[in-house]
């Protein structure tokens, strides 16, 4: 197995691809497959592992995590698709009919794109060269509107009207010019809690599977685990055996927004209780140096400044061969807060989505998105996104689970998986919470012995108690008495509270505070919003834009920093992309 940039294949035309993730891409035509171009690997993008497979009239090309088997057929290879466990992107070419088939894995963790202009298509790993080969660049305002109001693109919609992305545990199929001719799921959710199993059996069992999956994740090479003032982290912590820990290939690091944070602090503690190697660091502004690195990363579908990961993705190559990625475990691990209305309608799971999901935007909506599509239109528009991604879960009788499955098929599919490719760029992530052993898993618990991390928090006392003696920084306690924050703990936080005021001590809490209220961010920020002659101001007017900008540095508060964000990433796409 090789290593490659990204893959593009070209539809109806042979002419070499210009556009790639870095600066320094080179596409090469492949010798071994039709119609695909393979973007190198450099030292600012690692890529992809990479694999051909030709049988009979099959050539399938697999990137990822995906184990080979004895495929014969494109039914033999579907059936394999659906047992991996792993991050993967398969594409198969079927010679005897001239079709392009394409697999996603269950829950979307790596992504590719396709457009068609009517006349030629083309399929890849980066949307920019997807779109420069077979797209009208028609700006999707509707798709925009979802974007702003959410944080994350709904569907499988883009930017543009004819870009998309591939969904998750689908199965595409396109004809020889690029064309769409089906798109099919090989893998439907079913819950289905198991009653007869005790709680304490369901702990044993979560215990034992998750074992096995961080045993197979640290199997060989060098592993980054980062680890934070949260429980999922000190989980995978927890996972790793005292003889892996000493081995010397397991590195830990933590970073904060100040040299006392409390998120350095406890993931200090839980790595020395492990002895593993730990380095922590103090994030300070790079947002505006690392950008163009940051949005070929990204590729503009999620506000820039949520990839903090980015102040130490050097120092993770550095480090490490692979890296454990714990994202996703809070939502497995806890009730989406509709464990109380088991009988909830569809109209009440409707509005709660809804609620969990929406941003305070209207400076966006309003100054960008109602121009073109009006103010009659946008509410509807929203529910209706929401709505009908809903409705293709309606099997699930359960509203929590329902709930957990649309955040899981949308959210973490647009909006989460996305800053992964920055560890991606350095380090080949592990996503241990999407492994199939353990979602199947996760769809037999009842929600009772989820809710408040009830499951994840017994299964560290009993399993990792030195750790579970470490203070959750949510609570600043540790979890034997975290439920009393409110009680006999309330002395405590108010006394801290006090000292902080004392001491005029402003906690940061978001890294866009870090990065735009310094003087690298407002420069940057006049550079990427200010600048005379941006694409931007085809949009919205420079005065409106400045309004927003004095705005955030009089008053900063969360609604006009991600107003700020948003606009900064829609501009900085534009420019580079657009």
């Amino acid at each position: 197995m090789k290593e490659i940039g990204d893959l593009l294949i070209l539809f109806g035309f042979d002419s070499k691809p210009s556009i790639g993730r870095m600066k320094n891409s080179s596409w090469t035509q492949c010798t071994d497959a039709p119609k695909i171009w393979i973007d190198q690997v450099t030292a600012d993008w690692k890529g992809f592992p990479f694999q051909i497979i030709k049988v009979n009239d099959l050539c399938f090309c697999a990137l990822g995590e995906f184990t080979p088997s004895n495929f014969q057929s494109l039914n033999s290879l579907q059936k394999g698709v659906a047992k991996q466990t792993g991050s993967f992107l398969v594409f198969a070419w079927n010679e005897s009919d001239s079709t392009w088939h394409a697999w996603t894995d269950r829950f979307g963790t790596l992504h590719a794109y396709y457009a068609w202009d009517g006349h030629r298509g083309a399929l890849g790993t980066f949307s920019p060269a997807v779109t420069e080969a077979a797209s009208r660049r028609v700006l999707d305002w509707e798709a925009l509107a979802g974007w702003f109001s959410f944080g994350f693109f709904p569907a499988d919609r883009t930017y543009y009207t004819d870009l998309h992305v591939l969904r998750p545990a689908s199965h595409y199929i396109f004809d020889h010019s690029g064309r769409l001719l089906t798109q099919e799921r090989y893998w439907n959710w079913k819950y289905q809690p198991d009653e007869n199993r005790s709680y304490e059996d369901t702990i044993h069992e979560f215990g034992s599977l998750f074992n096995e999956v961080m045993s197979d994740a640290l199997g060989v090479g060098r592993v980054a685990v980062p680890v934070s003032g949260g429980l999922d982290s000190r989980s995978t912590v927890a996972g790793i055996s005292p003889e892996k820990s000493r081995d010397g290939r397991i590195w830990s690091y933590s970073y904060g927004y100040s040299d006392d944070s409390a998120e350095i602090s406890i993931a200090r503690q839980v790595s020395n209780a492990r002895e593993l190697p730990f380095q922590a660091y103090t994030i300070q502004p790079y947002l505006f140096d690392q950008i163009d690195r940051l949005l070929a990363y990204t590729e503009g579908f999620q506000d820039i400044t949520q990839a903090r990961q980015m102040f130490v993705r050097d120092e993770i190559a550095a480090h490490a061969d692979s890296l454990i990625a714990a994202l996703w475990g809070d939502v497995w691990l806890d009730e989406m807060g509709l464990s109380a209305y088991p009988n909830a309608a569809d109209d009440d799971v409707l509005r709660r989505t809804l609620k969990k999901i929406r941003k305070k935007n209207g400076w966006l909506v309003h100054h960008l998105v109602l121009p073109h599509i009006g103010s009659d239109a946008i509410e509807s528009l929203l529910e209706g996104f929401v709505q009908a991604e809903l409705r293709q879960l309606r099997d699930i009788d359960d509203p929590d689970f329902r709930v957990k499955a649309f955040k899981t098929e949308q959210w973490s599919f647009r909006w989460s998986i996305p800053p992964t490719r920055v560890y991606q760029s350095a380090a080949w992530p592990r996503k241990i919470f999407y492994d199939t052993r353990l979602t199947d898993f996760f769809a037999t618990v009842p929600v009772s012995f989820l809710s408040g991390r009830r499951l994840q928090i017994d299964y560290l006392k009993r399993f990792a108690p030195d750790l579970a003696w470490i203070a959750w920084q949510v609570y600043d306690a540790n979890l034997y008495q975290y439920q009393y924050f409110d009680t006999w703990l309330l002395p405590k936080r108010a006394l801290k509270k006090a000292w902080r005021v004392v001491r005029k001590h402003k906690v940061l809490e978001r890294n866009w505070e870090v990065q735009f209220l310094c003087p690298q961010g407002r420069a940057g920020l006049d550079q990427w919003l200010l600048h005379p002659g941006l694409r931007l101001y085809e949009f919205v007017a420079p005065d409106h834009v400045r309004a927003l900008l004095d705005d955030v540095f009089s008053s900063p508060k969360a609604d006009n920093g991600y107003t700020v964000s948003m606009l900064l990433t829609f501009s900085t796409w534009l420019e580079k992309f657009g």
